[in-house]
């Protein structure tokens, strides 16, 4: 499992704290002295103010303690100079992390600035320096007072809006931070770092260290999305008034990597790790903590992307640097990273390397933890995971038995690696001999928790995208409890809160970014959202006040029961009047009899769960239910040829991995496909990105067009939702009024205006700028495609968008009710692989550079609109793909159309020509119009397309195999 680390941007409040503060002698208020001494000795003081209090904070403390001599020996200096060298004294206390010093030394700096008349700027300055001591120490309230006194002073000298105001502003909200207040302390963090930008400048890092911080709050807060926003701002804010020569830059990298990698973009967080790791190097040295943490983050994302010895030498890299300096940014860094480099010996059976360095993780949490805390749980339980599979069951159990009930002592009941333990723990005491019904007992109850969580509609997307894998590696922990005792009810259910838990991260961008409507369901769960973090954080505080004997807890206790009763209210509200979109964000598991209710006489029901080393796929039909394991690995190998083979096809299109597309059936379904008629699809990661069609029934090594593909026995739907899986309906009556919307063939700068056959989309992502779009390939075939499925509609019933007029701003304003089809023809563009695009969008181009828009209508853009469509048409490429690195292949504009009411779509998981995506989608919309279902209807499209001798290359599935139909 990874493990993230941010380098923290805070304390940010002495970026600007430390200002023109030069200190004094904490006596009585001596009389003036004169002369060139005291002349000399007032500069010196004053040179501490242009100085950086951070660069030799010990020699300061010397330079101070000299000046005390003189000044004793001189009789005294006025007092604001006195003060302003305990000011000075204070900074390089805090520099050298000695608060108490510090608070003392600002204590003795402010009756003689306020007895001295200081100038009321230095004054707001000391007032603020001295908040960010007292705060450092836990002193919230006297740290408050003192930012709100500094406030007011510089509103009086600058208004609303300044720089200095900017500084009190992030200061309050700091304070509030500290505290746990983090709801109380976004306002005053955004403000200020709004205001902040008025003043950029070269060399100035304050914006910066506002921004940066501001995403780590929001970060904190669970609003990864707005979180990475601002890394992005904060990042590029350092590389234009920083440069590659400031360490600040190399901070504001690492921040944004981070946030990425928070969001599942792990191909974008790659290069800017490596961007920040060398910045760091160049800045801080290679030895430095803060450059281990860069390696570690970067780790993080290349383990996530497959990149395992790249990953694994990052983090050797690190722990040397850690243990050279012995310098960790928490008491169990080295704990986590010795066990994570063990993890990597495990996986190559290296066991005694593993032990060595598994033992090494123990003895370093036991020292440096507190006795029995979650952190130390943790890393034990992680060598009990791989004691079980390792096969050393007795050890195992004996770990968990030790260490899960301090999981259980020290988190919430629904916190996901406590829920994780619990299942560890069960599935243990089941292999060695423990009585069922006990067994049963605690994995239920650990299964009835991770279920209420994923329902809970006060959960953000945010969290269950970050908790998404222990969720899914404690149902598989179930999934396998329930195969040994041959119980079918548990093992359905298992297998739908595994698949469940990898909706959230479709989800996470298929969201407006505004909300919304006022009175639409997604701005009421968003003020559900907000509620529920101020729940969380008043519970928080009222925990910590026990413990304060002048907190206010029967206040706090009066405001947590307000926002608890406000939120029940809501989620209320937000259940009754919007089903649907209940069902569709949060929706909860079926029971077997209830999903057989809804399946048909034909049907059969794939559902692929894949963990981190073994796959299980269940196959259920009306009145069975098998299931079978692999090997993830081999079965990630299966998969790759695969799709090398239709994403780099033989130029001829004449040659296919026959053997590894019917290999993967076997596997697949042992006991073939019976009488089935229909394969529901439902889950998978790496199997999402195959689609099942291309499978062959039987082993056949002739030629492509005679090849016994899965399609020639049954059509093929894709079921993402199972909560919102109903028994198919009658097509409609033909003779309906009908609509249907054409959008594409966008012109593409230096767009080619050859007629041959082109690829109809690029796998790729991105915000792009005109130079990038300009290299994406045309689709000469696109405005075709879209007049063609125009004819099956009547003509008053026809939309065409092309070309010009599919400009995102007249998409956006296009009547898209009451609509039979919605088609696109024109470039899906995928989170992640290119610098700069947050979520997955197709491009649309903008004819109004007035218009406020992109050109490209993004995830959480489409999830705002109102589709009411029977079906949407991507005919774009990789439509399928998901929103980030690691998440399934149905999750990013499939969930955002899925949101804004779409009932069915038709996606392609690959470059296809845009002459057979044209065939493909004509053809399938004209059966569906004939009375065919949909999954028959592209049946019988695919299977004219492969009998097609006039089409080149047609019974190859790179040309015929592509599309997939999503239907709920």
């Amino acid at each position: 499992m990874p493990f993230t680390f941010r380098a923290a941007a805070l304390p940010s409040a002495l970026w600007f704290g430390i200002l023109a503060a030069p200190a004094a002698l904490a006596q009585d208020i001596p009389t003036a002295a004169t002369g060139t001494e005291q002349a000399a000795i007032i500069a010196e003081i004053e040179a501490f103010g242009a100085g950086d209090a951070s660069a030799d904070p010990a020699a300061d403390l010397v330079k101070i303690a000299d000046l005390r001599r003189r000044i004793t020996a001189l009789g005294g200096l006025p007092a604001t100079e006195l003060g302003l060298l305990e000011s000075a004294e204070g900074a390089a206390h805090f520099y050298l992390r000695d608060f108490d010093a510090a608070a003392a030394a600002y204590g003795r700096a402010g009756p003689l600035l306020e007895a001295g008349g200081a100038p009321p700027d230095e004054l707001a300055g000391f007032y603020n320096n001295r908040a960010s001591i007292l705060a450092a120490i836990g002193r919230y309230a006297e740290a408050e007072a003192d930012h709100r006194r500094a406030l007011a002073i510089r509103r009086g000298i600058e208004g609303e809006r300044g720089e200095a105001v900017s500084s009190s502003l992030f200061g309050l909200g700091y304070v509030y931070y500290r505290q746990g207040r983090i709801e109380e302390s976004l306002p005053y963090l955004r403000e200020a770092a709004e205001q902040q930008l008025d003043f950029v400048r070269p060399g100035n890092p304050l914006p910066v260290v506002r921004m940066a911080s501001l995403a780590s709050v929001l970060g904190r807060s669970g609003r990864t999305a707005e979180a990475l926003v601002a890394a992005r701002k904060a990042e590029a804010l350092a590389r234009e008034y920083l440069g590659p020569e400031h360490p600040t830059f190399g901070i504001a990298l690492n921040n944004l990597g981070n946030a990425l990698i928070e969001n599942r973009i792990f191909r974008e967080a790659i290069p800017v790790l490596r961007e920040s790791m060398a910045v760091r190097i160049a800045t801080v040295g290679e030895q430095a903590s803060g450059t281990a943490i860069t390696m570690r983050n970067l780790a993080t994302a290349l383990k996530a992307s497959g990149q395992q010895a790249d990953a694994e030498e990052l983090n050797r890299r690190a722990l040397e640097i850690y243990e050279a300096t012995g310098e960790v940014e928490n008491p169990f860094a080295l704990a986590y990273l010795y066990a994570e480099l063990a993890d990597f010996a495990a996986r190559r059976g290296e066991w005694d390397r593993y032990f060595a360095l598994s033992d090494k993780s123990l003895e370093s949490a036991d020292a440096a933890l507190e006795q029995d805390s979650a952190e130390q749980a943790h890393i034990h339980l992680y060598r009990a995971e791989w004691l079980l599979r390792k096969g050393d069951l007795a050890a195992a159990r004996a770990e968990a038995e030790r260490w899960v009930p301090v999981m259980q002592s020290d988190l919430i009941a629904a916190h996901e690696d406590r829920i994780w333990a619990e299942m560890l723990l069960a599935r243990l005491r089941q292999l060695t001999g423990e009585d069922v019904a006990n067994v049963t007992t605690l994995a239920d109850a650990a299964m009835d928790k991770l279920e209420s969580k994923l329902a809970d509609l006060a959960v953000s997307d945010g969290a269950l995208v970050r908790e998404a894998q222990r969720h899914r590696e404690a149902a598989l922990l179930y999934l396998a409890l329930a195969a040994d005792l041959a119980d079918d009810e548990r093992m359905v259910r298992s297998m739908q809160l595994a698949n469940i838990s990898e909706l959230a991260r479709g989800q996470q961008f298929a969201q407006p970014a505004d909300g919304g409507d006022e009175d639409g369901a997604l701005a009421l769960r968003a003020r559900l959202l907000d509620l529920a973090r101020t729940t969380a954080e008043l519970r928080a505080r009222l925990e910590a006040a026990q413990l304060d004997e002048i907190a206010d807890r029967d206040g706090l206790a009066r405001k947590l029961a307000a926002a608890d009763n406000a939120a029940s209210a809501a989620e209320a509200e937000l259940t009754e009047r919007f089903p649907d979109f209940v069902a569709r964000y949060r929706p909860q598991p079926l029971t077997l009899a209830q999903l057989r209710a809804r399946m048909q006489d034909g049907d059969l029901l794939l559902a692929p769960v894949e963990g981190e080393a073994r796959t299980w796929v269940l196959a259920i039909g009306k009145d069975s239910l098998r299931w079978t394991t692999l090997d993830t690995a081999q079965l990630g190998k299966q998969v790759a040829a695969l799709r090398e083979a239709v994403d780099l096809p033989d130029p001829a299109l004449t040659s296919f991995p026959l053997g590894t597309a019917h290999a993967l059936f076997r596997d697949l379904l042992p006991q073939g496909l019976g009488d089935a008629r229909r394969v529901l699809v439902h889950g998978g990661e790496r199997l999402a990105s195959l689609p099942v069609a291309l499978l062959t029934t039987q082993a056949h090594d002739g030629p492509l067009a005679d090849a016994p593909w899965l399609v020639r026995t049954a059509s093929v739907q894709v079921v993402s939702n199972l909560a919102l899986f109903k028994p198919e309906q009658p097509v409609r009556a033909p003779q309906r009024s009908r609509r249907f919307v054409g959008v594409g063939g966008v012109e593409l700068p230096g767009a080619s205006a050859d007629n041959a056959p082109r690829l109809a989309g690029l796998f790729r992502s991105g915000r792009p700028d005109r130079g990038v779009i300009g290299d994406l390939p045309a689709l000469p075939a696109a405005a075709q495609e879209l007049r063609g499925l125009a004819e099956a509609f009547p003509a008053d019933g026809r939309m065409l968008l092309i070309g010009p007029d599919a400009a995102e701003e007249r998409f956006k304003r296009a009547d898209l009710a009451g609509l039979d089809v919605l088609a696109f023809a024109t470039h899906g563009l995928v989170a992640g692989e290119m610098t700069g695009l947050w979520e997955p969008a197709l491009l649309l181009g903008t004819s109004d550079p007035t218009a406020g828009e992109d050109g490209l209508l993004g995830a959480s853009e489409i999830a705002q609109l109102t589709i009411d469509a029977d079906w949407v048409i991507l005919s774009a490429c990789n439509t399928a793909s998901g929103a980030s690195d690691g998440a399934p292949s149905y999750s990013g504009l499939a969930t955002a159309f899925a949101q804004s009411g779409a009932r069915a779509l038709l996606l392609s998981h690959w470059r296809v020509r845009d002459d057979a995506a044209a065939w493909l989608s004509v053809r399938t919309l004209e059966a569906v119009n004939a009375g065919e279902s949909r999954a028959g209807a592209l049946r019988q499209a695919q299977l004219a397309l492969i009998g097609d001798s006039g089409m080149e290359g047609a019974s190859h599935p790179a040309i015929w195999a592509p599309f997939v139909l999503i239907e709920n």
